[in-house]
């Protein structure tokens, strides 16, 4: 298994902010998940990093809201995300801003556990066992709990107009 440095730092820095919704602090989880990481290990060669790198990182983030007072979920349903400007947008700009925005709605009524599950492993593209190790569930779960917030995001796509079919 080769570890492209970069990539993970990538995917780990997107898996942390979605937790967070802050860019620096974001940024601050995954190092101290790298760093953690390394003290323990002292080597990114280990079979799987990956998952204790996601580990790592998913409990830094609860660690923060702990600190703050504050549950994720709760956290992630009242963020308010930042309206773009729809003055001067072209057609094709204006749809893609709609479509942004629906998919944003559909993930919202998705379940925390769901949400996490889709970015794992259709944004991160961590694999099913990986997943597993990162989530503290069997792989058989995983693809269980995968098809289902599988299903139920198509569904919610298709109350906000969008074809489910991805």
């Amino acid at each position: 298994m080769s570890f492209d440095i970069n990539m993970q730092y990538d995917r780990l820095y997107r898996y942390c902010y979605y937790h967070t919704h802050n860019r620096i602090l974001a940024q601050d989880i995954v190092q101290e998940a790298f760093t953690r990481y390394m003290e323990r290990y002292g080597s990114l060669n280990e079979k799987n990093a990956v998952p204790y790198l996601y580990v790592i990182a998913r409990n830094l983030c609860i660690d923060h809201y702990r600190r703050q007072g504050m549950q994720a979920e709760k956290h992630v349903q009242e963020k308010t995300y930042e309206q773009e400007q729809t003055i001067g947008l072209t057609e094709s700009e204006d749809n893609t801003l709609i479509t942004k925005l629906s998919v944003q709605r559909a993930l919202l009524r998705l379940s925390e556990e769901e949400r996490e599950l889709l970015l794992l492993i259709s944004v991160n593209e961590v694999s099913v066992r990986e997943a597993g190790m990162i989530l503290g569930i069997s792989r058989f779960a995983v693809y269980r709990r995968l098809r289902l917030a599988q299903k139920h995001f198509r569904t919610e796509l298709g109350k906000e107009g969008i074809d489910g079919d991805y």
